[in-house]
């Protein structure tokens, strides 16, 4: 009898396979003037890594933060065993997290299992933060072998996506992102103008092998989902750990400098992305992100920025002391606050 994780892939690719004549016509109409081959192109984008963004300092639902927790387990678990999301709280059986994954899984895993898929995102543009920095400053990038275990949604799972596939039927996500660039005019958080762009220069910007990370991406709200079924292993899995600078020289750092010696992964700095206090604004994520941010940099700080650290260190605090918070609002409008600073300081700086 199949295990509930191969169930999943196997539902997921059945699916898709329905799919596929729609699939197929969007695609090779995007690309037969172009002398570009559908496979190659399938097989270059599936050379990207997937990558796992996530806070490392944060509690997880043992009162240890995360990478203690990764220190001492050698796994990378998911929300409904550690409790520590950076989405939405609904990791539970009823909850909205659960719901969507009955339904993009086709109720393949059983109702009491913790064991469930883990999130990341397919890191096409091969961004030196990660996919999808909206759901924290660090990230791990994931071997390549990983991938035929993952399963693609296009967007958000939360969205309720139509667009699901595994990696052997990848052709629904070329075909989803060849149908954005002619409605919405753009490729995941990339704008490109129909005007100027061609279909050749989107087929050359897909083939680029993107060998090296490079750009900060800034990624806060488009991605191709991944969601890694069966366990994710350190020691096997895990091809590097990419840390914000500016846990250097901190506990957090250390611990990701031991994490990596432990489990033999190299660890890449990411550069401190970093925002002066006084120039968040009240535009972007609402008014009481500049309260809050001021507020942080007033305990821990006092040097008029806000980076992932003291984020970090604020979140911790919240936890250990909350009478000290109570004046930014209720714990679930203070933990959304704090997700939204962490954007904000994720996009901007």
């Amino acid at each position: 009898m199949l295990d509930y994780k191969t169930e999943a892939l196997n539902r997921v690719r059945e699916y898709a396979i329905t799919k596929l004549p729609e699939y197929q016509a969007i695609v090779e109409d995007f690309c037969k003037q172009s002398d570009v081959d559908v496979v190659t192109l399938i097989n270059q984008i599936l050379h990207r890594h997937v990558t796992i963004n996530f806070h490392p300092d944060r509690f997880s639902n043992n009162n240890k933060t995360i990478i203690e927790n990764l220190i001492e387990q050698g796994q990378y678990h998911g929300q409904f065993r550690t409790g520590t999301t950076n989405g939405g709280r609904s990791a539970y059986v009823g909850g909205q997290r659960f719901s969507w994954e009955q339904r993009i899984f086709f109720n393949a895993y059983p109702e009491d299992t913790l064991d469930r898929p883990k999130y990341g995102a397919l890191n096409l543009f091969s961004y030196l933060d990660g996919a999808s920095v909206r759901f924290g400053s660090c990230f791990f990038e994931l071997r390549p072998e990983v991938i035929d275990r993952c399963t693609f949604a296009y967007g958000d799972s939360s969205s309720n996506p139509v667009t699901l596939c595994t990696s052997d039927t990848f052709i629904g996500i070329l075909a989803g992102m060849f149908n954005e660039f002619l409605i919405k005019e753009r490729i995941l958080n990339r704008v490109l103008d129909p005007v100027v762009t061609s279909k050749n220069e989107v087929l050359a910007i897909l083939l680029n092998p993107h060998d090296k990370l490079i750009d900060l991406g800034r990624n806060l709200d488009y991605c191709i989902e991944a969601h890694i079924h069966g366990d994710i292993q350190l020691n096997s899995d895990i091809k590097g750990f990419y840390t914000d600078a500016s846990f250097q020289n901190t506990v957090i750092g250390e611990r990701a400098e031991a994490l990596c010696e432990k489990y033999g992964i190299p660890l890449c700095w990411i550069p401190k992305r970093q925002m002066e206090v006084d120039s968040i604004g009240d535009l972007f994520r609402g008014s009481k992100i500049p309260i809050l941010a001021r507020k942080i940099d007033s305990i821990f700080g006092k040097q008029g920025v806000i980076n992932a650290e003291l984020i970090g260190q604020a979140s911790r605090d919240s936890v250990i002391h909350p009478e000290i918070w109570r004046d930014m609002g209720s714990e679930p409008e203070l933990f959304q606050y704090l997700k939204q600073l962490w954007h904000t300081v994720g996009y901007f700086g």
